[in-house]
């Protein structure tokens, strides 16, 4: 007589049991990713929404600090702002929010792509900017007296 075990009994597992481990883990795994993923993308757009409420705020009050008028210029095709001097185009501050930047939005759009902002605090139209990553959005309006908020869409 042999003392000699069966494969089955060396090895542990069969390579049927091994296989369906394999696949129940990688099944996992994709859940897992897709859902870090979400995550992700919706707190870029989040982030991106409160940065330019902050940066929006900042502009109406740079205005009065200036004591001159401010130019806010939206270009949705590169996903940026500007901040200039009204007289002198002097910039004073850019934001860039496209593909490669810390928010990677898919796309930004805007009822206003130029707004003026005067010394005391007046901007020349109310607008509301969207920020998309994805299937997520999110929503900024401002309005003329510099009331800016966020809204999720």
């Amino acid at each position: 007589m042999s003392n000699a075990k069966p494969a089955r009994l060396r090895s542990g597992f069969s390579m049927l049991e091994m296989l369906i481990v394999m696949i129940v883990m990688s099944l996992l795994v994709k859940i897992g990713v897709q859902k870090i993923s979400t995550i992700i993308r919706h707190e870029r757009v989040n982030r991106a929404a409160q940065v330019l409420v902050q940066d929006l705020q900042n502009g109406f009050a740079m205005a009065g600090r200036q004591r001159a008028p401010v130019r806010l210029t939206f270009t949705v095709g590169t996903k940026t702002y500007v901040f200039t001097d009204r007289a002198s185009g002097t910039v004073l501050q850019t934001r860039i929010m496209s593909t490669g930047a810390d928010y990677s939005l898919t796309s930004m759009a805007t009822t206003a792509t130029s707004v003026d902002i005067l010394p005391n605090g007046i901007g020349s139209t109310a607008f509301t900017v969207t920020l998309t990553n994805g299937d997520y959005s999110r929503t900024v309006s401002a309005s003329t007296a510099g009331f800016v908020r966020m809204t999720p869409q």
